[in-house]
């Protein structure tokens, strides 16, 4: 069964966007005749070129991957309705990553870690309640304020998922995606994450808080087990990750990839990016053979050349060509059909990346198996062609073939 979302029929206070310390709070309003309702809104976005895989910000926060702050009983909305959130289904769980960890979220029949609630014996525990276009997809409820409340395994994420992985403007056309949550469980204090369903690494923190916004956990905890990314200042210019390594020149590329590129432009910027771009797919490719094994070899030799077209991309949003696209919908606009082609790419590739290191841990192969190949190596010396003569003037000789460049009459 599914749900209309209709908006309480008073809206009386409007409070400002309130960060305390560290803690993003979101934008708060209160709503109904006596101000009984309290409502929170975190508005999410993707910054792609924070990272490899690029990490979420809220419109309400500073930074990417903020520490939000909830208070209990309160109903919280996040709201995914930009396009850069394509491929980025938003979860919420226990533990950093939830089940790309194997580690428990926040579903109707999963009681908070440590808690005496009995709600899992009733799934009724807090879990995320996803909307599409304004309805409830799901049937669990414990928020009369979006369902009926109600105990059920289905609180709409397998219906919410899949539509992540639509093309672009299928996404985009759809209708406005939300999670709503409220945490009504009151023996736990722990911290919990938002993470993508999607794409592992892009982790951030959620803290509970009291009615003045403090935390009722000082200390962060349980932990996120990994650094995020940091961007050097060269790949901030390029909009690109990991390429300061493989700026030009580098002993085992080429002098350069592009050809005549115009300084002093944009375009001849593009062009610099490039070249240090292929200049990493070109060491990235320079691989042993892993343990006698073609899936290791295919995975070391397309995990680079993936990495490439992802950077490609990015260095492309980066330049400011794509921002002329009005409507990513218009299929008749080429710049449209430029950016939806690397919003597919960026996404779609580091998804694959990961399942491609995710084969090779699950098979026991190295993660990567690179050997050095420096480029200005001696070539061989050219063979000079046979003497021409009268008998075989204008004939190619039996069983011997002419090499490209012969110049032979």
């Amino acid at each position: 069964m599914k749900f209309h979302i209709a908006a309480l029929p008073f809206f009386v206070v409007l409070a400002n966007v309130s960060k305390t310390g560290a803690l993003c709070l979101g934008t708060c309003v209160t709503k109904g005749a006596a101000d009984e309702v309290k409502e929170c809104t975190f508005t999410v976005k993707l910054d792609l070129h924070a990272g490899e895989l690029g990490y979420y910000y809220f419109e309400e926060c500073d930074g990417v991957n903020p520490t939000l702050g909830i208070e209990k009983d309160v109903t919280y909305r996040f709201v995914q309705e930009d396009i850069t959130n394509y491929y980025h289904p938003l979860g919420l769980a226990y533990y950093a990553d939830g089940a790309h960890d194997d580690v428990d979220e926040l579903e109707p029949g999963i009681a908070p870690p440590g808690s005496a609630s009995g709600c899992a014996d009733t799934n009724t525990c807090p879990a995320p309640m996803y909307i599409k276009g304004g309805e409830y997809l799901g049937e669990y409820s414990n928020n009369a304020d979006i369902a009926p409340v109600l105990g059920a395994e289905d609180f709409g994420l397998d219906y919410y998922e899949p539509e992540f992985f639509l093309d672009p403007v299928t996404w985009a056309s759809a209708g406005t995606y939300e999670i709503a949550l409220k945490f009504d469980v009151d023996d736990f204090t722990d911290d919990i994450f938002y993470f993508c369903h999607i794409h592992q690494f892009m982790t951030g923190r959620i803290k509970f808080v009291d009615g003045a916004g403090n935390p009722l956990n000082e200390s962060d905890s349980p932990a996120i087990p990994y650094e995020y990314d940091a961007v050097s200042e060269y790949d901030q210019s390029c909009g690109t990750v990991g390429l300061s390594e493989f700026t030009l020149p580098n002993a085992q590329c080429p002098e350069t990839f592009i050809c005549n590129k115009p300084e002093g432009t944009t375009v001849g910027k593009f062009a610099g990016c490039l070249d240090s771009m292929n200049c990493a797919m070109a060491v990235g490719m320079t691989t042993n053979v892993n343990q006698g094994s073609a899936i290791a070899l295919f995975n070391h030799q397309m995990i680079p050349h993936h990495q490439n077209a992802v950077n490609m991309c990015k260095a492309l949003m980066s330049m400011g060509d794509l921002d002329f696209c009005e409507d990513i919908t218009d299929e008749d606009d080429p710049i449209c059909v430029m950016k939806v082609l690397c919003f597919e790419i960026i996404n779609t590739q580091n998804f694959q990346i990961q399942t491609m290191r995710g084969v090779l841990d699950t098979l026991g192969y190295d993660q990567d198996d690179d050997c050095e190949v420096p480029i200005g190596a001696p070539s061989p010396a050219p063979v000079n062609p046979p003497t021409k003569s009268k008998s075989s003037k204008g004939k190619t000789p039996k069983n011997q073939k002419i090499s490209k460049g012969d110049t032979r009459p």
